[in-house]
């Protein structure tokens, strides 16, 4: 069927998208997880009754009766329209968007205490950021007092608050790395890399992606001298009004140099602060004998928030003679200035260190100068410099390290962080330094502090240095060198040669390093650890088997190396590490294969008889002897066996805390001997398995913690007990149960289970099982007392997710108690009946009761959860049962329910009185809802409903939220969207029915005409004032028929009202027609392109005395447009053509230099009479929209100033530059991620591209040709020439031929570079005659890095591109 092939081909499309999208930092929509999943599941129906077709056939006949015939036609047709339309579904707008940060923790476990003057400061600065013509902002201070601690604070509250869209922060230090700051900024806005190598390239790359984005907030922390912007490539100012700065520093001198606009200087704690902060680090202070000791050191402190936290945790739960020693010593340092405090204090908490090794550890630290270094190049340095002289085994020394690593964290003389991280702050590093000059530690093997590298015993080069620079430092160290590590540097054709001086060399880190001959280091014979991860080279050369006393050799993530000779991995006895994960190009031997090799083979492993770890991956499971075993003796592996596609790895564990995984795809019996250490298991598509434990023959799996197991089509039990020998418990320590694609599992459990069988389980996932009737027994269920989460989607055949194993049971039944269970999500189960049934597993209903979901019954007990989340996405015409006992709802509950047609309402009357708690929260999408609550029949019976949250979506048969019988006592945030039947949000009541509302968000409603009803005055109408007391906050967008907040008469009154923020309501002429009171709103934040006009800002702040006149001012000038504007942002319209004004002139628009589309739909972006008067347009960017065509369709000709042209996810167009539009001035045109596109440039008989000089075009997965052909009668005359075109960049194409497919002649008298990537069926560039220079260079693309092939350039461009197709042929062949 082409239709499977179109449908994969589609999922390929949207897997690439989803791909791109989170490499960006972007959350995935749930309308596109859930796409994926049904592709999946139809692709594998379809491919069932594909071979059930083909089974049909015998001995060359078509066998079957017409019957069979005839079914299978049926189920061929019904199969194809599935298809069909998921096909068409799979046409989705946006798959993504930025995900809110992470707003449950508190500020205190972020390391930010909300003290009175930290909080003030800390309000006034985001006040600031508001305003538009402020953009960068200073804080100083002394080192210690909490700058770098306030800023982090402020980056999240900003991102939390929505302020900025992206927040970067990096931290500059006394000495600036330019490029590493750069990385900082690339990473936290985008997690994505720069591709430049040089400082200017990767800061007018860096620049541009900035100026991309609508609102950034860059925090530059710690910087100790003028920093030049321009340098690094951060737009500021009128370059991009959108980019902000937040600068700290020591000095202020330092911030009058950047030319601040307002600088805030951050000084000590007050002595109540300081009090306060210490006593909750400290703890329990107020015993009579400690109290007054205790307020005497925190006066020590100065105030300084960096010494009271160091001091108040080396101090906690001290005796009191702690504390008085504490006091004493602190007391004994007499300095004058402030800051001269942190020395005492701080070299106090380095004497509260329990062992010297503890101190030598953080003296060591310290004197790298950095700011934070690999936890792991940190445990190199170490072993290497004998630290742990007393541990034999590198495991034992690795678990200490770590302990130590965490105490130095408890004593905060460590940052708190990323565990694979270490970090120091600054002024800590600085007493560090101060300390070990000091008085060094007495132990003996802590190194000497020189500068010489001849005395030093560790050595660490960044990658500025050269190899010549690197070989003659080599020759000038002494022997007793133990340690070196070189990051990011290239050593090509080969390693110094001075390196084999270093005769005393233990450990060698050559970290992300391009090599090329490294037979050198074989010399070194000295060597322990040799780690060359994420470097480039292709050979292990076989002298490193002389390397007899390695312990560790780590190749992680070394792509490009194929050749492992024969026996160099046995040759390595005292090997206890080895990691190679990653390295999937290794030809390692296949035993039985006619070719002669002398590449290694994995039954080297099995000499490795001090091997305890062991990291590795193999994606062809041939090179796998079926014989083979892993060595039993593994304490710690991480295996995978699969390809990567099934199974990836999800993160390098290298130096963590490593545990037991392996994840295995077809291939399990090499791992059988693991499976009782096991801690992580994943299986995927395993052949000959029914009964896991009966076949895998193994005790119950008794180590393992996870199990994920996924697309197997034999499975029927996990546990069958019946056919067990010995009726052992099973998975007495599994927490995690994934299941995934299983299509014939009956059970998980068959039989009796014993009772400490998953007992430990917390989270059970299960998707896309359709043979699973139930996912428990009930007998089961006394087992599941630690079960946290539940999350059970898309198995058609489950009716119950708790069932009875007999028909006695139900006469036994006691209640099911679930105590730690706080999130159930059930979802695409259209046959399921109940969370719980009395029906038997073999017996229908006899109770005849109710198939009511009796989620929250008498039956089903949470006693203990604070918290049940619930998330339903099936066809229930209801959740509750009509009668609820009484505390039914004594939890804290978050309802998701999703697409229930059927159902009218979502809380009954009874249930709606049961819920009392505090913290509720409802969200409610895609359904058929009429009202939240069922109406109650009793007249003038007021509901009083304890929600917290409602959140509603895309429910066109809603006409109101709150109607007047209902009471929301605690509702304190209502956020609607997408509901086009509403007429309006709030009907009247007689009482006020939200009191505590505090945040209330309207938007895209099409047919909503005012917020608070009044369609009916006589009815329910209010006495008096209606009052919001507690709103706070107004959001309105994208309401085109909303005329006011309400149209009757009413008065009201918003005494805490802060904000109003409209945005694209065009017909708001007023807020409403009666009294309005508004005593703490001072300004309307208005957004939209309606508004843009008449301003020069897309957002903007209006007030003109009070809110009516402000909303009617601003009403009365939105037709306007200002003739300065210069750039033109517009988001999420829906009809980008009747934006523009009807009548323009030629000199409309005089300096509009910039527009923005984004996540707009619309046939054309500009009407051809407004294309014609934008003549100083020069940045045209549009993303994530529908649109057809750039410039309207037209007969006549237009030409268009644009410069810099950007086109990106974007659906419906199939050309970008039709024959009827010339762009003239083009400099640069970028295509990323074009769905529909056929081609790029439409032919036209003149030159519509004369002055394109970069053109790159990336995943259009649709493409065939970049210059269209499909009129050839359209044809130019003559040559098609690219006259200034230089460099053409092709990536990820998966349907381009060539350039053209056409006949037509072209040249390209400029073309200098060529680079491609993933573009298999382009066999030639053209077809027709090619001009172009005499060189061209021309590079592949390769791996996720994208690192550059060598040159392939073969003469001319067509030659070169047909070899580079025979060549990958050839190798896929």
């Amino acid at each position: 069927m082409s239709q499977v092939q179109t449908l994969e081909d589609t999922q390929v499309l949207v897997k690439n998208r989803v791909a791109e999208a989170e490499r960006n930092g972007y959350k995935i929509e749930n309308i596109v997880q859930n796409w994926l999943k049904n592709a999946n599941e139809i692709v594998a129906e379809a491919k069932k009754v594909i071979d059930v077709e083909g089974a049909t056939w015998c001995l060359g006949r078509y066998c079957p009766s017409r019957w069979i015939r005839c079914q299978l036609s049926k189920r061929l047709e019904e199969t194809t329209k599935k298809i069909t339309d998921h096909i068409e579904k799979g046409k989705i707008d946006t798959i993504s968007y930025r995900d809110a940060p992470d707003v449950t923790t508190t500020p205190f476990s972020r390391g930010y205490e909300a003290l009175e003057s930290r909080t003030s400061m800390l309000n006034e600065i985001k006040e600031i950021l508001k305003d538009p013509k402020m953009y960068m902002i200073g804080v100083h201070g002394m080192g210690g007092v909490g700058k770098t601690t306030l800023v982090n604070e402020l980056a999240w509250q900003v991102k939390k608050d929505g302020l900025f869209v992206a927040v970067a922060i990096a931290n500059i230090t006394n000495s600036p790395n330019v490029k590493k700051i750069q990385g900082q900024i690339a990473d936290a806005l985008w997690d994505r890399k720069l591709k430049k190598e040089t400082e200017s390239g990767r800061a007018i790359e860096l620049r541009e992606r900035i100026k991309k984005q609508e609102k950034v907030l860059i925090i530059l922390d710690d910087i100790w001298s003028e920093l030049d912007l321009t340098e690094v490539g951060i737009p500021f100012g009128d370059e991009h009004n959108g980019c902000k700065l937040v600068i700290t520093s020591r000095e202020r001198e330092v911030l009058i140099k950047m030319d601040t606009q307002k600088d805030f200087n951050l000084t000590a704690l007050l002595e109540e602060d300081s009090w306060n902060l210490f006593q909750k680090i400290a703890g329990n202070v107020n015993e009579v004998s400690i109290k007054p000791i205790a307020e005497e050191v925190a006066k020590c402190c100065a105030g300084l928030p960096l010494l009271i936290t160091a001091l108040g945790k080396g101090l906690r739960k001290k005796e009191v003679h702690a504390w008085r020693v504490a006091l004493k010593q602190l007391k004994e340092f007499k300095h004058k200035e402030l800051e001269n405090n942190v020395y005492p204090a701080l070299k106090l908490s380095y004497d509260f260190l329990d062992t010297e090794e503890l101190k030598s550890l953080f003296l060591f630290i310290g004197s790298f100068g950095l700011n934070e270094m690999l936890t792991e190049d940190l445990f190199i340095c170490c072993w290497g410099l004998g630290f742990y002289g007393g541990v034999d085994k590198l495991m034992e020394a690795r678990d200490t390290h770590y302990t130590l690593i965490n105490e130095l964290r408890a004593s905060s003389l460590l940052l708190e962080g990323k565990l694979d991280w270490v970090g120091m702050h600054d002024v800590v590093r600085d007493v560090a330094k101060s300390i070990a000059s000091k008085s060094p530690p007495t132990d003996p093997t802590y190194p000497t502090y020189a500068d010489q590298f001849g005395k030093c015993h560790y050595i660490r080069f960044q990658s500025s240095l050269t190899e010549v620079q690197a070989d003659k430092s080599f020759s000038g160290m002494m022997k007793e060198v133990m340690t070196l590590i070189l990051h990011k540097m290239s050593f090509t054709p080969f390693l110094p040669p001075s390196l084999n001086l270093l005769i005393n060399l233990r450990s060698l880190n050559l970290r992300r390093c391009k090599l090329g001959d490294i037979r050198i280091v074989a010399e070194l014979s000295n060597l322990e650890i040799l780690s060359l991860a994420e470097s480039s080279f292709a050979d292990l050369p076989v002298e490193i088997k002389h390397l007899t006393r390695l312990r560790l050799l780590n190749l992680t993530d070394c792509y490009d190396l194929r050749v492992i000779p024969t026996n160099i991995i046995s040759s390595l006895m005292c090997l206890e590490e080895l990691y190679m994960g990653g390295c999937n190009n290794i030809e390692w031997e296949v035993e039985g294969s006619k070719s002669e090799s002398n590449n290694a083979n994995v039954r080297e492993l099995q000499d490795l008889h001090n091997l305890t770890t062991l990291e590795i991956s193999f994606i062809d499971t041939s090179v796998l002897p079926m014989d083979f075993q892993f060595p039993a003796n593994l304490e710690r592996y991480h295996i995978l066996i699969s390809d990567l596609g099934e199974w990836e790895l999800s993160s390098i564990w290298y130096g963590r805390a490593l545990g037991r995984t392996l994840k295995l795809k077809d291939y399990w019996r090499t791992s059988r001997s693991l499976f009782t250490t096991v801690e992580d298991l994943r299986f995927a598509k395993l052949k000959g398995i029914k009964d896991l434990l009966y076949n895998l023959d193994v005790g119950g799996f008794s180590q393992l913690k996870h199990l994920y197991i996924q697309d197997n089509d034999e499975l029927l039990y996990l546990i069958n007990t019946r056919r067990l020998m010995n009726h052992h418990s099973a998975f007495l320590n599994l927490e995690t149960l994934v299941l995934k694609l299983l299509y014939k599992m009956e059970e998980i459990c068959h039989g009796p289970m014993q009772t400490q069988s998953l007992a430990k389980l917390k989270v059970i996932k299960v998707t896309y099982c359709n043979g699973l009737k139930n996912l428990f027994l009930y007998s089961l269920t006394g087992n599941l007392s630690q079960l946290h989460d539940m999350e059970i989607s898309h198995c058609r055949g489950m009716t119950e997710i708790i069932a009875m194993e007999k028909q006695e049971d139900w006469k036994e039944l006691q209640q099911i108690v679930l105590p730690e269970l706080h999130s159930v999500t059930l979802e695409g189960l259209p046959e399921l009946q109940s969370f719980y049934c009395s029906v038997t597993v073999d017996q229908g209903n006899p109770s005849g009761q109710s198939n009511t979901l009796a989620l929250f019954n008498q039956q089903v007990q949470f006693p203990n959860s604070e918290t049940v989340k619930i998330s339903i996405m099936n066809d229930w015409e209801s959740i509750w049962p009509n009668q609820e006992p009484p505390n039914s709802f004594h939890h804290n509950l978050d309802i998701d329910i999703y697409d229930c047609k059927s159902m009218d309402f979502v809380i009954p009357t009874s249930a709606a009185k049961e819920f009392h708690q505090q913290h509720q929260f409802l969200e409610i999408r895609s359904c058929g809802i009429k009202n939240i609550v069922e109406k109650s029949d009793i007249i003038c019976d007021m509901t009083h409903v304890y929600l917290e949250k409602i959140t509603v979506a895309e429910c066109p048969g809603m006409k109101t939220i709150i109607p007047s019988f209902v009471l929301f006592q605690c509702l304190d945030e209502l956020i609607v969207s997408s509901c086009h039947g509403l007429v309006n949000i709030i009907r009247p009541s007689t009482t006020t029915s939200l009191p505590n509302l505090r945040i209330l968000r309207i938007s895209e409603c099409d047919e909503l005409e005012e917020i608070y009803g009044s369609n009916n005055e006589s009815d329910d109408t209010p006495l008096g004032e209606i009052a919001f007391r507690k709103l706070e906050e107004l959001t309105l967008e994208y309401l085109p028929r909303l005329t006011s907040f309400c149209q009757g008469s009413y008065g009201f009154r918003f005494p805490s009202l802060q904000k109003v923020h409209l945005k694209d309501c065009p017909m708001m002429e007023t807020f409403c027609q009666g009294n309005l009171t508004t005593p703490s709103l001072t300004k309307v934040e208005y957004e939209g392109i309606q508004y843009v006009w008449h301003s020069s800002k897309l957002s903007e702040d209006h007030w003109y005395g009070d809110l009516n006149t402000t909303v009617r001012t601003v009403f009365t000038k939105k037709d306007q447009y200002n003739p300065d504007l210069e750039k033109l942002d517009i988001r999420n319209n829906k009809n980008l053509k009747s934006i523009w004004p009807n009548q323009v002139t030629p000199n409309s628009f005089p300096n509009l230099t910039q527009i923005v589309i984004y996540s707009c739909k619309s046939q054309y972006v500009f009407p051809n009479h407004v294309a014609k008067v934008l003549r100083q347009l020069q940045v045209l960017n549009i993303s994530w929209s529908t649109i057809e065509n750039i410039v309207e369709e037209s007969d006549s000709t237009c030409d268009m100033t644009v410069v810099y042209l950007q086109v990106q996810y974007c659906f419906g167009m199939m050309t970008i530059v039709p024959s009827s539009v010339l762009f003239h001035s083009l400099d640069e045109l970028h295509v990323f991620c074009g769905d529909g596109l056929k081609n790029i440039i439409m032919p036209s008989t003149i030159a519509n591209l004369p002055n394109l000089r970069i053109l790159s075009i990336k995943y259009c997965y649709w493409l065939e040709e970049i210059y269209g052909s499909d009129n050839e009668s359209d044809a130019p005359l003559g040559e098609i020439a690219f006259m200034k075109l230089e460099e053409l960049t092709l990536e990820y194409l998966p349907r381009l031929t060539s350039f053209c497919q056409g006949s037509y002649n072209f040249k390209f008298p400029s073309l200098q570079k060529v680079h491609l990537k993933d573009c298999p069926v382009m066999e030639t560039f053209c077809h027709g005659n090619l001009t172009t220079t005499n060189h061209i260079e021309v590079r592949c693309l390769h791996g996720w890095r994208y690192e550059e092939s060598e040159d392939q350039w073969d003469g001319d461009l067509n030659t070169t591109i047909r070899t580079i197709f025979t060549k990958k042929k050839s190798e896929q062949d």
